[in-house]
């Protein structure tokens, strides 16, 4: 097998000081490799492959990040986790594209060091890609409330697709939610009802918890307030 790296990141981070949900950042794609560019114009997002030249090849399990100082019983195989630590460090990150000048393409998050080798970009679809459905297990804690915020602020905008008001005022409520109730654990199950008047909000909401109106995880309500049943008991939020 060869691969050839058709470009590099640029980044005002490195290793040690990259945010753990990456940064604006831009790829230059090499000269030789521009033809492949053609039409790109076409997709708002990319999945960019990257090289981790700098990454443990021979740890096949390693403790993630959110786990660390728990002991071994927090051990993941590195084909269950996002870790650079594999056989091949082959780095994967999808980024909406920000900005275009020639071969240099804006990104408004890439969590790849700056001086990365780039091996390939892909147009995100969204007739293939999306899988709203999709579910994870929680492997480890956010750090801080401000790291849990900034994860739910994003899921939220990805899936809403702008921040605005009501979508913060959501954000906020389910981090005060994760934090204050649930000691930073993502819930297990949840039920939620909010108001009907507001759309962004619920937005905002389907997009951090994957509630829904067909599961029955989701309803609708007339009262300006948000309701979250968790274990049977319900937590109520105004909206001011």
């Amino acid at each position: 097998m060869e691969l050839r790296p058709i470009g590099v990141v640029r980044s005002p981070f490195d290793r040690t000081t990259m945010p753990p949900l990456g940064a604006p950042a831009a790829v230059e794609v090499f000269e030789e490799f521009a033809e492949g560019l053609l039409h790109l114009e076409k997709h708002t997002h990319l999945w960019v492959l990257a090289w981790l030249d700098s990454a443990n090849r021979d740890a096949l399990q390693v403790t993630p990040r959110g786990c660390r100082g728990e002991g071994d019983k927090h051990l993941h195989g590195v084909f269950a986790l996002r870790s650079p630590a594999r056989p091949n460090p082959i780095g994967l990150s999808v980024a909406r594209i920000t900005g275009r000048d020639g071969l240099r393409i804006e990104v408004d998050r890439l969590d790849f060091a700056d001086g990365t080798p780039v091996i390939d970009l892909k147009p995100y679809f969204v007739t293939r890609d999306v899988i709203f459905s999709a579910t994870n297990a929680q492997i480890g804690r956010p750090a801080s409330r401000e790291a849990l915020r900034n994860s739910l602020l994003m899921q939220a905008m990805q899936f809403h697709g702008e921040i605005c008001p009501d979508l913060e005022r959501a954000v906020d409520l389910l981090t005060e939610f994760r934090a204050a109730v649930l000691n930073f654990v993502d819930p297990a199950e949840i039920e939620i009802t909010a108001p009907l008047s507001r759309p962004h909000l619920i937005d905002a909401l389907m997009g951090m918890t994957r509630a829904t109106p067909g599961s029955g995880s989701l309803r609708f309500g007339t009262e300006d307030q948000v309701v979250i049943v968790h274990g049977g008991t319900p937590y109520s939020y105004r909206l001011a």
